[in-house]
């Protein structure tokens, strides 16, 4: 291929490629982070649609017939992509979640920082998980699941064939509940020490009234939610890495229900 001399019928397929691709890019984590130039996103998306253009199956590819019909299929390209990228920063979201339950019950709720990926306003613990996950995803080898998953869909999704009306209400909702299902385990160990502090210092309370256990209890809190963030965290390092497992699987199943 010379990438160079491309004809019309090749820069149609490269530019619905490139939209795709351009829409994982901007909108999937770590390489979609607020950070990173906006130009040196497009450049890479670029670079990727040339890389994975000899790899795309011709067929996956249909044949506009007015602008029309080519712009519809750039939306549509551009959907798709979100979609995945949308797939795999809900791991992410699941962590921030968790980390922001966790602070409403250490007592820091109102204690927000500015998350660097997303410029959203985020719990310091959810920050601090949301770091930790990064790396663990790094580490993990889990960006290239992303590349990977670039070339996937346009080998099991036919752009001619696209209808979103089966991406039921009900793989959305599979979707949505089990990222909250992924928060709910990775801040129950905390979750569950701080309620029955709480309940402990509520008998307390109780049973000796002249002792002021508000003033006692807050710093207690913060005390015992921040060594269990810090007991907690091979735990949340395994649920990590077994959701990062999943990611493969999670992403063909999205791409087929297209």
């Amino acid at each position: 291929m010379d990438i160079l001399n491309f004809n019309y019928s090749q820069i149609e397929s490269l530019l619905f490629i490139f939209s795709r691709v351009t829409a994982i890019i901007l909108f999937a984590p770590i390489l979609g982070s607020a950070q990173i130039q906006a130009k040196l996103k497009v450049g890479l998306a670029l670079v990727f649609s040339i890389l994975v253009f000899p790899m795309v199956p011709i067929e996956t590819l249909p044949a506009p017939r007015g602008l029309f019909e080519l712009a519809i299929h750039i939306s549509t390209d551009a959907a798709i992509g979100l979609a995945i990228a949308f797939a795999v920063r809900l791991i992410f979201t699941a962590v921030q979640v968790a980390g922001t339950i966790v602070d409403f019950q250490m007592g820091f709720g109102v204690v927000n920082v500015i998350d660097p990926q997303t410029q959203a306003q985020v719990s310091i613990t959810a920050q601090f998980q949301n770091i930790l996950a990064v790396l663990i995803f790094l580490a993990a080898d889990a960006h290239h699941f992303i590349i990977g998953a670039i070339v996937q869909s346009f080998e099991l999704i036919n752009l001619a064939e696209v209808d979103f009306s089966n991406v039921t209400p009900e793989l959305i909702l599979r979707y949505f509940s089990s990222m909250f299902l992924i928060a709910v385990k990775i801040a129950a160990p905390i979750m569950a020490i701080l309620f029955f502090l709480s309940v402990g210092l509520g008998l307390v309370a109780r049973t000796v009234p002249q002792m002021n256990v508000f003033i006692v209890g807050f710093p207690l809190q913060i005390g015992v939610g921040l060594l269990m963030v810090a007991l907690a965290m091979p735990f949340f390092s395994l649920i990590l890495q077994n959701q990062i497992s999943e990611l493969p699987s999670r992403l063909a199943g999205l791409m087929g229900s297209f």
